[in-house]
């Protein structure tokens, strides 16, 4: 999947942070404290701040690991 430098700034750092290759995370979604769940793409990484608080959740699946950062 094409990987925009906006969106690959996150996908490093929580590559780095947990030891996961970079291939392998393949899906990456914000879900707010709403429980509203939405691909992020580069306009919504864009406005997301590093001051957000979040829990980060991880999900294994066949073709990699998806990503969710969920808003506290």
């Amino acid at each position: 999947l094409p990987r925009s430098p906006a969106f690959l700034l996150p996908v490093l750092q929580i590559s780095e942070k947990y030891g996961l290759p970079v291939e392998k995370i393949t899906k990456l979604y914000k879900k707010s404290k709403k429980g509203i769940l939405v691909n992020m793409d580069d306009n919504i990484i864009e406005h997301y701040s590093n001051e957000d608080t979040f829990i980060l959740n991880m999900e294994s699946m066949v073709e990699g690991f998806k990503i969710t950062l969920m808003e506290i």
